[in-house]
C-alpha cells in the first residue's frame, strides 16, 4: 500500500468535501442571523464565515502533528517495519498545509497595498489633517497614522495588518472640505480601531481555502462587507461626523481609482446608495447607541483558533482517526 494514500486523499477529502460542509453548516447559521436586519450580529456573522474553513483547518493540521509527536495515531493499516511509528498524520498535515497555502496565494497576492516610499506624512494637505486631529477628539487615535500619497487616483484607504495607517490621496483629499475630510477619516479611523485590514485578509482567505464551499459563502461576505462599512459610516457619526459631509466623501471615493485594502467608497452603486441613504436619514435623526456596542470578533476569533489548535493535545484525535482509515480503505477498494 502507497504511504502517500492517506496524505494525499485525506487532503483531497478535506478540501473537497468537509470543508463545504462546513460552509452548508455556516450558510444556515448566517441565514437565520441575516434576518435580524443587515446591521445585526456583525461579529457573529464574521465569526461563521471565516471560522468555518480556518478552525477545521487548524485543528486538523494540529491534530495531524500531534499524532506525528506521540505516536498515537491508532488508525494506520500500514505495516511500518521495526514497529515504528506511523509518520503519515505528519505527512497530512504538511500536505494539507501547503493546499491551504497554495488555494490562499490568490488572497495573499490580490491587495496592492503602496510603498511607504510612495508616502509622506507633510506637504498642504498633511497639514490639513494634522490640524484636524489636533482639534477634533475622535481624531485623536490617527495621530502619526495617516500619510499622503501622490499616486494618481487614490482615494483613502487603511492599510497594515497590525499597525494600521490611513493612507489618502492628494488629488482626493485636497478636494475635500474640512468637513467632509474630518468625516472620511473618522469612519477609516474605525478602521483602524478594529484591525479591520486583518479581520478582511482573514476573511479573504477563508473564502480562498474553500473552493466549492465559497460560492455558499460569497455572497454573505459581500453583504458582511457592506454592512461593515455601513456600521463604520455610523460609528463615524457617533463620533461627531456630519452625516451629509461623509456621504459627499463617499460618493467622491467611489470613483474608479485603485484597490485600497479597506476602501471608504464602494464600487457597487447599490451598496453607495443604501450607504448615502442610512447617512441621509442620519441627517434628519441622529443615531443612537440604543446599548452596548456589537464587540469585535478578533479578540474571540483568536481564542477559537487558539482552542482548535490545543484541542488534539488535550482531547485526542479520534476524528483524524476515522479520516484516515478511510483514506486507506478507498485506496485498498481503488487499488486493482
Amino acid at each position: 500500500m502507497n504511504e502517500a494514500a492517506f496524505p494525499v486523499l485525506g487532503a483531497a477529502f478535506v478540501v473537497l468535501v468537509l470543508l463545504p460542509l462546513s460552509a452548508l453548516l455556516a450558510k444556515a447559521g448566517l441565514v437565520l442571523l441575516e434576518l435580524g436586519g443587515p446591521l445585526q450580529s456583525l461579529a457573529s456573522r464574521y465569526l461563521l464565515i471565516a471560522g468555518s474553513s480556518l478552525l477545521p483547518l487548524a485543528w486538523l493540521c494540529s491534530a495531524g502533528l500531534h499524532q506525528l509527536e506521540s505516536g498515537t495515531s491508532l488508525a494506520c493499516l500500514l505495516d511500518h517495519q521495526g514497529g515504528a511509528s506511523c509518520f503519515e498524520p505528519g505527512y497530512f498535515a504538511l500536505t494539507l498545509a501547503l493546499v491551504a497555502l497554495a488555494t490562499s496565494l490568490p488572497a495573499w497576492l490580490r491587495p496592492r497595498a503602496l510603498s511607504p516610499g510612495a508616502c509622506r506624512a507633510h506637504g498642504a494637505l498633511g497639514l490639513r489633517i494634522q490640524a484636524l486631529i489636533a482639534t477634533r477628539e475622535a481624531l485623536g487615535p490617527l495621530c502619526g497614522r495617516v500619510l499622503v500619497t501622490d499616486e494618481p487616483g487614490f482615494a483613502i484607504g487603511t492599510q497594515g495588518l497590525f499597525k494600521a495607517r490611513v493612507v489618502i490621496g492628494t488629488g482626493f483629499g485636497g478636494g475635500l472640505s474640512d468637513e467632509m475630510l474630518a468625516g472620511a477619516l473618522a469612519h477609516e479611523a474605525v478602521h483602524v480601531a478594529s484591525f479591520d485590514p486583518l479581520r478582511y485578509l482573514a476573511l479573504r482567505l477563508a473564502l480562498a481555502i474553500n473552493p466549492l464551499g465559497r460560492f455558499l459563502l460569497q455572497p454573505h461576505a459581500l453583504r458582511w462587507l457592506f454592512a461593515r462599512e455601513a456600521a463604520c459610516d455610523r460609528e463615524a457619526v457617533l463620533r461627531g461626523a456630519q452625516p451629509l459631509a461623509l456621504a459627499e466623501a463617499i460618493v467622491r471615493a467611489a470613483r474608479p481609482g485603485l484597490s485600497e485594502a479597506v476602501p471608504l467608497g464602494a464600487p457597487d452603486t447599490a451598496v453607495l446608495e443604501l450607504r448615502v441613504g442610512l447617512l441621509l436619514s442620519f441627517a434628519e435623526r441622529a443615531p443612537t447607541r440604543g446599548g452596548r456596542a456589537e464587540p469585535s470578533p478578533l479578540p474571540v476569533a483568536c481564542l477559537l483558533l487558539l482552542v482548535a489548535l490545543l484541542l488534539p493535545h488535550q482531547t485526542g484525535s479520534e476524528a483524524l482517526d476515522a479520516l484516515h482509515v478511510g483514506a486507506e480503505h478507498a485506496l485498498t477498494y481503488l487499488s486493482p
